[in-house]
């Protein structure tokens, strides 16, 4: 997964898709990716901030370019938007996206089990965290000790269930997308928006 610096490969990389968002038509499509265009700039939602795309490359509320991975998410997600779209809205495991097998042991590894070990025995701890981070219960019933969804990025919701241990099983903490998530994402940025609120949940506690 790409680290969070700006060395020669990511800024190679980086540059590539900023070239390829030059030729990137967005008319008619803001409202399919909920961001929005002013003269020469697109404005785009992520982790509860706004962030600026212009010529020149992305940039944060300070004016500071992101990290490399939250470039990526961003980049990825503009570039990929979708004509129209789509309906499906059954929240799923990221294991059942044909293109995660490559992922799954990074996100078990890196997205979800440091979750549950940072959590276990600590729930009002996770509740007030999601909170605060504007995370808001779903509007579903699911039997779980925590369960907040979170929007990092318009159009990709993220339902987090947590489960505090018992006496006989471990604590347990799933992250799902919607099933139109890998329209708007490829599963690496996937994996990588998954990672990026793992570690601000983390940096929270």
């Amino acid at each position: 997964m790409p680290p969070d610096n700006h060395g020669t490969v990511y800024e190679t990389t980086y540059r590539y898709y900023l070239e390829k968002l030059k030729t990137r038509p967005f008319a008619g499509r803001s409202e399919i990716l909920g961001i929005r265009e002013a003269g020469d700039a697109v404005w785009v939602p992520y982790f509860g901030r706004s962030w600026r795309l212009t010529a020149d490359g992305l940039a944060d509320e300070a004016g500071n370019r992101p990290d490399f991975a939250d470039c990526v998410v961003v980049c990825r997600y503009l570039i990929m938007a979708p004509a129209f779209e789509p309906s499906q809205n059954q929240w799923v495991a990221f294991r059942d996206f044909p293109d995660a097998g490559p992922l799954t042991v990074f996100w078990s590894d890196t997205v979800e089990a440091p979750l549950a070990r940072t959590f276990a025995g600590r729930v009002d701890t996770l509740v007030s965290i999601c909170d605060d981070l504007g995370a808001i219960p779903p509007d579903m019933d699911i039997a779980c000790d925590c369960c907040r969804r979170f929007t990092p990025l318009p159009k990709v919701p993220l339902l987090l269930i947590f489960n505090d241990a018992d006496d006989d099983f471990p604590a347990s903490a799933s992250l799902l997308f919607e099933k139109r998530a890998s329209i708007y994402l490829d599963a690496e940025s996937q994996a990588i928006l998954g990672h990026q609120l793992t570690k601000r949940l983390l940096a929270a506690a």
